[in-house]
């Protein structure tokens, strides 16, 4: 898959694309994808970097469902040819429509666009896909608007995607998503009690402005390497010891081996319980063993 990060992008064969934010690649982010990879040009993803949310309220703190790098791993995955991370500045955010698609045929010799039927772009939103089917036809560019994917009656988005997450919601995210919310980093050093109770620890760096399901114990799967294994996580501040950060520990399931500054992949099945502060580290103990046991069922 070809990727492309700056403004500087040419690409000769003429192309399907398909735009968007594409925050989770869920249900909806699938069908649009799947009306580029099946025509008969060169596929690609636009989306932006940074999220426009991120861009315009920086002091919200937004954090997305898929950091950069699981966002391109998962567009691969779904088997585009090419993904674009295009730069969203002051000056971009400003074209109008007509400036947004004369930009996106140049750049991306685009023949036939795919986009959802609430999707909005340009100078204030002001872009609708009516709009673009007329401004398309002066381009060349067949446009296909994709309807709401719905579940439960509901539109799939990645707002309901959040919303089950920060409830840890685990089943129904997973469901939203049509794959398994999953958390990527490399294993760092810890405070190693896991390791003196009996349980290792791998701990997951993540970066900040990574979405993390509410606090608690989860039934997960470790993947690493090639390698498979059915694990337990815990997504919280360790309330037991006074810890003051978030942290994300998983326990490997019949696994012994050092996996130190590997980079390995947590995704998550269900939610065991919620974060507990035990009296002592004895009772925290007989808790994780329960724990272990109720993953194994």
């Amino acid at each position: 898959m070809k990727i492309f990060t700056t403004e500087n992008i040419s690409i000769k064969n003429k192309t399907a694309v398909t735009l968007g934010n594409f925050d989770g690649f869920h249900m909806g982010h699938r069908k649009l994808v799947e009306e580029i990879t099946s025509s008969p040009y060169e596929s690609v993803i636009f989306t932006f970097r940074p999220h426009p949310v991120s861009f315009f309220n920086p002091e919200k703190g937004f954090k997305t469902i898929l950091t950069e790098e699981e966002k391109r791993k998962t567009a691969e995955s779904l088997g585009a040819d090419c993904y674009i991370s295009y730069p969203f500045t002051r000056d971009f955010s400003s074209l109008t429509p007509r400036e947004f698609i004369a930009l996106l045929r140049e750049k991306t010799n685009c023949v036939l666009l795919s986009i959802g039927e609430n999707y909005s772009f340009g100078k204030n939103r002001t872009g609708t896909p009516a709009i673009l089917k007329e401004i398309g036809r002066n381009f060349g560019i067949e446009v296909v608007i994709v309807p709401k994917v719905k579940y439960e009656g509901i539109a799939v988005s990645s707002t309901r995607i959040r919303e089950a997450l920060q409830k840890g919601d685990i089943k129904k995210a997973n469901i939203l998503l049509n794959n398994s919310y999953f958390i990527s980093g490399t294993v760092e050093r810890g405070k190693n009690r896991g390791t003196k109770m009996g349980f290792p620890t791998a701990n997951l760096s993540f970066p900040p402005s990574k979405l993390l399901p509410s606090d608690g114990v989860y039934k997960t799967t470790a993947l690493w390497e090639g390698k498979v294994c059915p694990a337990i996580t815990n997504i919280g501040k360790n309330p037991t010891f006074n810890n003051k950060e978030r942290t994300v520990e998983t326990y490997i399931l019949d696994y012994k081996g050092n996996l130190y500054d590997k980079n390995i992949q947590i995704s998550f099945e269900d939610k065991i319980r919620d974060e507990i502060q035990f009296p002592n580290k004895e009772a925290l103990i007989v808790r994780i063993q329960r724990d272990i046991e109720a993953a194994r069922k």
